[in-house]
């Protein structure tokens, strides 16, 4: 029953700890930039994502709810299906 409860542990600190690698890890990632092509075109820094989607700068695209974290179009640049 230990062995049980320290792997549910161990699996929550992992999501609540890994950030965006967990959500990567189980294919849960968000919109794609290549939904709209045009407008992302040449992005390549999150400091250009978050210059368009930072909810304290007067987003022009839609707000982001994790500005904190890095590695924006490691999550959001998936090929279309």
């Amino acid at each position: 029953m230990k062995t049980v409860k320290r792997i549910i542990l161990c699996s929550i600190a992992l999501v609540v700890l890994g950030g965006c690698a967990y959500r990567h890890y189980l294919g849960l990632h968000g919109p794609s930039v290549r939904n709209v092509p045009d407008v992302h075109e040449g992005v390549t820094e999150d400091a250009e994502c978050l210059g368009c989607h930072h909810p304290d700068r007067h987003p022009t695209g839609p707000p982001t709810s994790h500005p904190q974290f890095t590695g924006c179009l490691k999550c959001h640049s998936d090929p279309l299906k």
